[in-house]
């Protein structure tokens, strides 16, 4: 589904249309919190939508002015004092949004900073993705004819140039058709309103040859968002533009946060934190078992010194770089275990010492008999085994045996 957004900022309260591909799925009106619940109560719930926002003509000076046809660097610098005396307020207050350039003509949108900010930072906040900031005056500009839209409230009009007007509708009887006779072009007045009233008393007499679409009579969409979701307009000027251009990594934060994926985080974080304490934990576990190694090498290799790299050592001696009589003992223990292993016997320590050519073995079982049999299996291995000492202890024997002749 290709589903959108569609919104009118009203400053405290917001006027919404979901639709998909033109056709209106869900509309209301009420707080930003009231329409994330609304998105969020969806079946299934509306994720992350495409939305674009509105802000009333009342809010903006839309105008043209006139520039070179290949505007520079320093050209563009100069709009801000070009449009500074048709603002109400210091020019620095305002941000100006530019529109299409029709030769020397460039078509500007102007309105407070503080507005976009507020727009922005709100839907920001409510996790609400809006890629398109528009003024709604200009839904309706036509590139050939005047516009006139009427609301219940406000009466709108837009030229071909971009340049429009909105006001409140008890002003506009007096306004707007002194205005419109002024222009040439042909004019066409879409009426919003219930009942069509609006109509008759703002345009009916003073500008009889206007062309009427009325959403009473079903000519057109019933109210200005289910228009636009049917018929959009390329001409609009998207104010998510310069300093206000979408930031995807903000409103991806945003949408993080409303949407419930900051647990997410949240989770990856702690299982960062559990990665860390493992890894300091196995660091631990890699000392000791380093201490261990080195204890080991010197309980076999008495006198010798143990050196950092324990694991090089052992792969020297190992692969028969020692003395031949060393290599001779590791391929007698590798022989042995398999026969200790089988008989269910543990070796708690072993010490080879090269002067006398013996091996001693600590060793631990569950009875003197087994110690017994492990010396005779020796003794079958052609190898001179003496049993020292076996002594008790806890459920099991403790023994000594050293390994004569090697």
């Amino acid at each position: 589904m290709n589903q959108g957004l569609l919104i009118r900022w009203k400053g405290e309260t917001v006027e919404w249309l979901i639709h998909d591909a033109g056709q209106p799925i869900q509309e209301g009106h009420g707080s930003i919190e009231s329409l994330t619940e609304a998105l969020a109560a969806m079946d299934p719930p509306l994720v992350d939508p495409e939305a674009a926002v509105l802000i009333s003509g009342q809010e903006a000076l839309i105008t043209q002015i006139t520039v070179p046809s290949k505007p520079t660097r320093q050209i563009l610098d100069a709009i801000p004092f070009l449009v500074e005396e048709q603002i109400v307020g210091s020019i620095d207050d305002h941000f100006i949004g530019l529109g299409r350039r029709e030769g020397d003509q460039l078509s500007v949108v102007v309105l407070r900073q503080e507005i976009m900010r507020s727009v922005i930072d709100a839907f920001d906040e409510a996790g609400i993705r809006v890629e398109f900031i528009g003024i709604d005056s200009q839904l309706l500009q036509h590139e050939n004819m005047i516009r006139l839209l009427v609301e219940e409230d406000m009466v709108h009009v837009i030229k071909p140039q971009g340049v429009g007007v909105a006001m409140a509708s008890n002003l506009a009887e007096q306004l707007i058709p002194s205005d419109l006779v002024m222009d040439s072009a042909p004019i066409e007045c879409l009426d919003f309103s219930r009942d069509g009233a609006m109509l008759t008393s703002v345009v009916a007499t003073s500008l009889p040859e206007v062309l009427v679409s009325s959403a009473s009579d079903g000519t057109i969409e019933p109210g200005l968002l289910r228009y636009w979701a049917r018929s959009g307009n390329p001409l609009a000027v998207n104010l998510r533009q310069g300093v206000f251009a979408y930031r995807s990594s903000r409103l991806k934060m945003a949408t993080l946060i409303k949407g419930g994926l900051l647990v997410a985080l949240i989770v990856l974080g702690t299982q960062l934190m559990a990665n860390i304490a493992q890894a300091l934990y196995l660091t631990s576990q890699a000392d000791q078992l380093e201490s261990e190694a080195k204890a080991l090498y010197l309980s076999v290799y008495s006198g010798s010194q143990a050196p950092r790299n324990m694991a090089r050592l052992w792969r020297a001696r190992l692969s028969g770089t020692g003395a031949e009589n060393e290599s001779t003992v590791l391929s007698l223990i590798d022989r042995l275990s398999t026969t200790v292993t089988q008989r269910g016997i543990s070796v708690q320590n072993l010490n080879f010492n090269a002067a006398r050519g013996d091996l001693s073995m600590q060793l631990t079982g569950r009875t003197s008999d087994q110690i017994m049999r492990l010396s005779e299996s020796m003794g079958a291995m052609g190898l001179q085994a003496e049993i020292g000492t076996i002594s008790q202890e806890g459920d099991g024997v403790r023994a000594t045996v050293r390994v004569k002749g090697l």
